[in-house]
Parts: C-alpha cells; structure tokens; sequence
C-alpha cells in the first residue's frame, strides 16, 4: 500500500468522522468528534507515513545461511549484550551493510572472473 493509498484511507475516515458530526444532536459530543477530525486532519501525513512504514518493516521474509561457528557466538554475544534477540542483531547489521555499501561485493574482482571460468568450464564439460 502506497503513501497516496494510506492518506486517502485516512481523509475518508476523516470525511466519515464529519458526517457522524453532523448527525449527532449533542452538541459537546459534535464538537469533540469535530475537534477529533481536526487533530487527524492535522496529524494524518505524519499517520500516513508511519503506518507506510510500518508495513515496510513488517514485510519480512525468513533467510536461513550457514555461517562459522566463531561467528555465531560472537553474533550471540553481541545481541546478548545489547539486549536484543540475535535475528533482529543479524536484521539490522544486513540492513546498515546493505544502505552503506549498496554495490559491494563479497568477492574481488579477480575472485568473480574466476567464478565465472569455473561455471563456463562445468558447463562445457556438462554440455
């Protein structure tokens, strides 16, 4: 769901809101349901933004990898001491690595070149 789609849903609640206003005969009930659309109207790009966030943070998807033995413990460790659970320690390190370093590669150039000669050699004797 897009911003635009999140905003729109919250005007239409806030139009809603209004029309439940003009219906209702206690006038300080109409004034707090008005007051209330005028806060939301207010608030609502700061709203819209927050839940598009939201639902970006909650798209997940799980990865399972085999990693060094070392390495788990030291993820461990470091997640046990900031108090947070491993996956979220794993979640937030992938994610930094991948905002500052968007185009690394793990391999060298020289280390890719030979990956590929090797795929190119399998494939021929496979062929």
């Amino acid at each position: 769901m897009t911003r635009e789609q999140i905003l729109e849903t919250i005007r239409e609640e806030i139009a809603t809101q209004r029309a439940a206003a003009e219906s209702e005969r206690d006038p300080v009930e109409r004034e707090r349901i008005l007051r209330h659309a005028r806060i939301r109207e207010d608030v609502a790009e700061d709203e819209a933004e927050a839940i598009e966030a939201e639902i970006a943070e909650n798209q997940q998807s799980a990865l399972s990898l085999r990693v060094p033995t070392s390495l788990v413990n030291k993820l461990k460790a470091r997640a046990e001491a900031e108090r947070i659970p491993t996956s979220a320690l794993v979640r937030r390190l992938l994610t930094e690595a991948m905002e500052l370093h968007p185009g690394a590669s793990a391999l060298t150039a020289e280390q890719v070149e030979q990956v590929e000669q090797i795929a190119r050699r399998v494939y021929r004797e496979s062929a």
